[in-house]
C-alpha cells in the first residue's frame, strides 16, 4: 500500500513537474514591436523610410533576444525575436538592391541627373556692375537635357497640365507660401505631353533653360523646363 501511494505520489510529482515545464513564459514587449517593425518593413521596397524601419526591426529584436538570453529562462519569445530579425534583415537587403537598381535606370538615355537643391537652388545670383545675373555653375547645364525631381506647386487645375511649377520641396509647395524665384522651375510640357498633379515627389526631365532675372524680388520663374518626361518619382533619392 506503502509502494503505491509512494507511486502516486512520485506520478503526481511527475505532472506537476511537467506543469512546469510547459508553464506559460512571458514574451517582452520588444519582441512583438521588433516582429511589428519586421513586417512593416516591407515599405523599405520603396523608400528610405522603409529601410529606417527595418533598421529598427533589427535593434529591437536582437535587444529583444539579448535580454531573453539572460533571463536565464524565466521570458519567452526567442522564435517571435528571431522572426523580426529575420524580416528586417530580409526587408533592408532587397529594398536596398531593388531601390539601387531603381536609381540607376530611371533617368531616360541621354539626359544628365541633377540634384534641385544642390545644383540649382542652393546657387546664389551674381552681383556684378549692378546688373544681376544666374549663378556660373548654373549657367553650365544651360540648354543641357536634364534629370531631376521636386514637388508641383498646386494650382486650380490638377489634370492635364500643360505647364506647372516645379519646388524644390514639400515645404515649399504646401506650406512655405510663394517660394523664392531661385527655388522653383516652370516646366512646360511638349508635344501632347501632359501632366496630373501630384502631392509627393515627381521626376521631370527636359531642356533645362537658364534666364537672368529682370529684378530683384521678380517672381517670374528664372529657370525654365522643356518637358519631355514626367512621372511620380520611383525613389525617393535625389
Amino acid at each position: 500500500m506503502s509502494q503505491v501511494l509512494d507511486g502516486s505520489n512520485h506520478s503526481l510529482h511527475n505532472s506537476f513537474d511537467g506543469q512546469d515545464e510547459f508553464s506559460y513564459k512571458p514574451v517582452p514587449p520588444t519582441a512583438v514591436v521588433g516582429l511589428v517593425l519586421g513586417l512593416f518593413s516591407f515599405i523599405a521596397l520603396f523608400g528610405v523610410i522603409g529601410l529606417g524601419i527595418a533598421v529598427a526591426g533589427i535593434v529591437v529584436s536582437l535587444i529583444s533576444l539579448l535580454s531573453i538570453r539572460r533571463s536565464g529562462g524565466e521570458l519567452g519569445g526567442k522564435m517571435v525575436a528571431r522572426s523580426g530579425v529575420i524580416l528586417s534583415t530580409f526587408f533592408l537587403i532587397t529594398g536596398v538592391c531593388y531601390q539601387t537598381f531603381v536609381y540607376a535606370h530611371e533617368v531616360p538615355e541621354g539626359y544628365r541627373r541633377i540634384n534641385f537643391a544642390s545644383d540649382i537652388s542652393a546657387k546664389d545670383f551674381v552681383q556684378k556692375d549692378g546688373v544681376t545675373s544666374v549663378n556660373p555653375d548654373v549657367m553650365k547645364i544651360d540648354k543641357q537635357k536634364v534629370f531631376l525631381k521636386g514637388y508641383m506647386y498646386p494650382t486650380r487645375q490638377d489634370k492635364d497640365l500643360q505647364t506647372f511649377v516645379l519646388v524644390k520641396d514639400n515645404q515649399q509647395c504646401c506650406f512655405g507660401g510663394q517660394p523664392d524665384v531661385k527655388d522653383m522651375i516652370l516646366v512646360e510640357m511638349q508635344g501632347n505631353k501632359r501632366a496630373d498633379f501630384y502631392s509627393g515627389l515627381v521626376s521631370v526631365a527636359g531642356e533645362f533653360k537658364a534666364e537672368a532675372p529682370k529684378q530683384v524680388g521678380d517672381l517670374h520663374p528664372v529657370y525654365q523646363l522643356k518637358g519631355t518626361h514626367f512621372e511620380q518619382a520611383r525613389t525617393s533619392y535625389r
